[in-house]
């Protein structure tokens, strides 16, 4: 079955067409190729503020549950999730709003993320320099469906084991500042008994 079958795929906004001139009141945070890290996740902190002419369609807007892909290496995709939702998503990027409930947007991002999928992308992206996939690749990509339980499964095992892995950074930065801490105070220490 056909991804177009089950979900709407489309390109993210072209800024240029709903970008104002001077600042505006129609501001929203912007989901730029900074934002979208290695392992599947958007780092707020690096969004852009995109100020609109106008106010902006719900379509060009992100929303709980969507998937947004890169268009370019590494061909990342993200889960969009209540603390993303309401970004604007700009035209380096496809949007993919599950449509059918035989497919969890959820099962779908850690397809997408798989290393076999992202070969198979890598294999059709188009020549140029920046070896750019289209849209429409990702709207005629191919999958066999496993059962919603199946899909629920692996789901929640991949959500799961990126939540831990993100508390394992955490977790070894504040070690890091920990450790760089006491070392400091171990210097001061002996540098007072000189």
């Amino acid at each position: 079955m056909k991804l177009q079958d089950l979900a709407s795929v489309r390109s993210g906004l072209v800024l240029s067409r709903k970008q104002a001139k001077e600042p505006s009141e129609y501001r929203y945070p912007l989901i730029n190729l900074r934002c979208i890290q290695q392992e599947g996740t958007i780092q707020l902190k690096e969004a852009d503020i995109y100020e609109a002419k106008e106010p902006l369609k719900e379509e060009y807007l992100s929303q709980s549950g969507d998937i947004i892909v890169r268009l370019t290496a590494p061909y990342t995709a993200v889960l969009i999730d209540e603390t993303t939702s309401g970004m604007v998503v700009s035209s380096n990027f496809v949007v993919i709003r599950v449509e059918d409930k035989s497919l969890l947007p959820e099962y779908l991002f850690w397809l997408l993320n798989t290393e076999k999928i992202k070969r198979k992308i890598y294999e059709n992206a188009t020549s140029n320099m920046l070896g750019a996939v289209n849209a429409r690749f990702l709207a005629d990509f191919e999958l066999a469906l496993l059962s919603v339980e199946d899909q629920r499964k692996i789901a929640q095992f991949n959500l799961l084991a990126k939540r831990e892995r993100q508390l394992l950074r955490m977790l070894a930065d504040e070690k890091e500042k920990y450790y760089a801490g006491v070392l400091n105070q171990a210097y001061k220490r002996a540098k007072k008994g000189k």
